[in-house]
């Protein structure tokens, strides 16, 4: 009535195993070694909310693509703009020359108004090679 099945299984199903596992300790392993401190603080600031109350040189592509969509709503009663009215405006032919964003960094700081500010966001993003998800 009862089949008796033996407890071991065969060679290569711990095989397949254990080349699962060393590809998960792998990949784990290369995940921490390329985090580096800044990218952790940043991660640590968006997961609280608070992509906004920093500089923008300080942040990653998804705090800079925040910023992008919400600077116009988190400024609402200053009458600011959405970034996304003045992309047709931005060019990037003068960004290797603004020494990193730092001149619109700057205007964003002092001006505080909203197309410098959405200048800089854009800046930093073709620094990484990005462009705003419009």
């Amino acid at each position: 009535l009862f089949r008796y099945t033996p407890l071991c299984r065969s060679k290569q199903w711990y095989q397949r195993r254990v080349r699962g596992l060393k590809c998960l300790i792998l990949t784990t392993a290369l995940y921490l070694t390329s985090t580096s401190p800044l990218e952790l603080k940043v991660r640590e600031l968006r997961a609280t909310g608070a992509c906004s109350d920093h500089s923008h040189d300080q942040l990653d592509a998804e705090c800079l693509q925040h910023q992008w969509d919400n600077y116009h709503i988190q400024r609402t009663n200053d009458g600011w703009s959405s970034c996304d009215s003045f992309l047709s405006e931005f060019g990037s032919d003068k960004y290797p020359t603004s020494q990193r964003c730092l001149v619109y960094r700057e205007k964003c700081a002092v001006k505080d108004n909203d197309r410098p500010c959405c200048k800089s966001v854009h800046c930093h993003l073709w620094l990484m090679g990005k462009s705003p998800q419009v």
